[in-house]
């Protein structure tokens, strides 16, 4: 377990705005969402994730947060402005940040998909989320 994972584990932690314990299920939750879209921006280190229950999940990075243990939000190598514009995304909510990683899976998985077919499937997939997904497509889909 290197340096990196502690930043980028970091970086999700100061865009929530607070130290996250991993015994809470929306702080796993969050971290693993909160990983998914900056893996997807191009910061690493790179984790391998699948559809899951809540949008996208990664076993090998719940082997890694249950090793650290609680993170805190300390120093990171992530830009600011990726912080900042994660830390937006997480404003609107855990459902927005559920819908929000959920269709940018599917994007980067059909990447010749059109956009109304990648909504199409993350309402199959998350009936429950529709006004956030609808609401993530408009600022991800563009």
């Amino acid at each position: 377990m290197g340096n990196n994972v502690r930043k980028l584990f970091a970086a999700v932690a100061a865009a929530i705005g607070h130290d996250l314990n991993i015994e809470k299920f929306d702080d796993r939750l969050s971290l693993q969402k909160g990983c998914y879209i900056l893996n997807s921006w191009g910061y690493g280190p790179d984790y391998k994730f699948n559809m899951y229950i809540h949008g996208p999940y990664s076993s090998s990075l719940a082997d890694e947060y249950y090793k650290i243990g609680d993170i805190t939000f300390t120093e990171t190598d992530i830009p600011a402005d990726a912080v900042e514009n994660l830390h937006k995304i997480f404003d609107k909510g855990l459902q927005y940040v559920e819908a929000y990683a959920t269709l940018l899976m599917i994007r980067d998985n059909s990447p010749n998909a059109p956009s109304d077919g990648i909504v199409k499937r993350a309402n199959e997939l998350k009936p429950h989320l529709k006004k956030e997904i609808e609401e993530a497509s408009a600022s991800l889909l563009v």
